[in-house]
């Protein structure tokens, strides 16, 4: 990389320094403000900042840029991407838009109203670096009329390609030839094989953080262990975690109704009160439930291949799945800034696009 490119990555990566440092009030106020409002819990924000911490001090903008191949020739300079972020995380948006604006496209985010204050530190800090590329976003769709992107990223349902689509185009958001980057993956699966104390640890992390939601969190586990035979002993693992992070939401009613029919037709479950897990190799239907599954690897593939693309990753305690990419399971809730979103990395996507 010339040095062009180098300036332009070393002020992205100080920025987003600058954001973690302990004296930025105004993420500090974010933060707050979050809380206060009962966005999200304080423990799973803390995890998300300490993550995203670690993954920057140790190098990884810089590095991200290297793997994707950013330079002077490769990069998407002069487009512009219009974002529609997630709010279903805390900063679920923030590997989107630093994507985005380390590619040296123009960055304009609609952020959601169920997160609206986070990510919006940092994109201010960005602003103030000194970046070619212009950096905008609102909670208002309607403020980005007549933007005309060149590309499109969001997050959602195959059923609500169609409705958002509608809408951009409605208010010219972005070019009659803009591409859309959709990511439609809902839920991640693991294969545990063994049953060691930091395997436990790690699978409890990667189900009940964020109250399982998104797409890197576990909702189907494959082990070759039934349920019964592992469920007080994982139980406790769980009452570990809610101590120090306790669930931020409740579900609703639909929960308790299917717990009571999997008691009628006696299939085997473990109700955690806030969590249901039970037996089960059907698609997980609702939030606060996931399906265990007794099998094998051959089971992992049956399934990956029965759910298809709503399946983000794949995690193991370091075996291989023939025929299967696999992620450590101690990554699920802790990914590089340059894990792939349904297996399409943003940066490398805008170069590909755009070179």
């Amino acid at each position: 990389m010339n040095s062009k490119i180098t300036d332009h990555i070393n002020k992205v990566e100080q920025a987003a320094r600058n954001w973690l440092q302990p004296d930025n009030y105004a993420l500090k106020e974010a933060i707050d403000q979050t809380i206060n409002e009962g966005l999200f819990s304080f423990e799973d924000i803390k995890h998300q900042l300490l993550v995203l911490k670690e993954n920057i001090e140790s190098g990884q903008i810089t590095a991200w840029a290297q793997r994707a191949g950013l330079s002077d020739t490769d990069n998407a300079v002069g487009k512009t991407i219009l974002c529609l972020h997630a709010g279903n995380l805390p900063l679920v948006g923030f590997q989107t838009a630093l994507g985005v604006i380390l590619s040296g496209a123009d960055y304009t985010g609609k952020l959601s109203r169920k997160d609206p204050y986070l990510l919006k530190t940092f994109l201010t800090e960005l602003n103030q670096v000194g970046l070619d590329n212009s950096i905008n976003y609102s909670t208002d769709l309607n403020d980005c009329e007549g933007l005309e992107a060149d590309e499109v990223v969001f997050a959602g349902s195959s059923a609500s390609v169609a409705v958002v689509k509608k809408e951009i185009n409605r208010l010219g958001a972005a070019s009659d030839e803009a591409r859309y980057l959709i990511r439609t993956a809902k839920f991640s699966m693991a294969y545990v094989d063994n049953q060691d104390a930091l395997t436990m640890k790690d699978l409890t992390e990667a189900i009940f953080r964020y109250g399982g939601k998104g797409c890197r969190s576990v909702a189907v586990v494959v082990s070759p262990y039934s349920l019964d035979s592992i469920k007080c002993e994982f139980t406790d693992y769980v009452e570990s975690f809610w101590l120090k992070n306790p669930q931020h939401q409740e579900p609703g009613p639909a929960l308790a109704y299917q717990f009571a029919y999997n008691k009628a037709i006696e299939r085997s479950q473990a109700w955690l009160d806030h969590f249901l897990i039970q037996e089960s190799t059907d698609l997980p239907d609702q939030d606060f439930l996931v399906n265990w599954v007794q099998g094998d690897e051959d089971t992992v593939r049956e399934l990956k291949a029965k759910f298809g693309d709503v399946v983000q990753s794949i995690y193991t305690t370091g075996q291989q799945v023939e025929g299967i990419e696999t992620t450590p399971l101690s990554q699920a809730q802790r990914p590089p800034l340059w894990w792939q979103p349904d297996g399409v990395g943003v940066l490398k996507e805008l170069l590909c696009s755009y070179s």
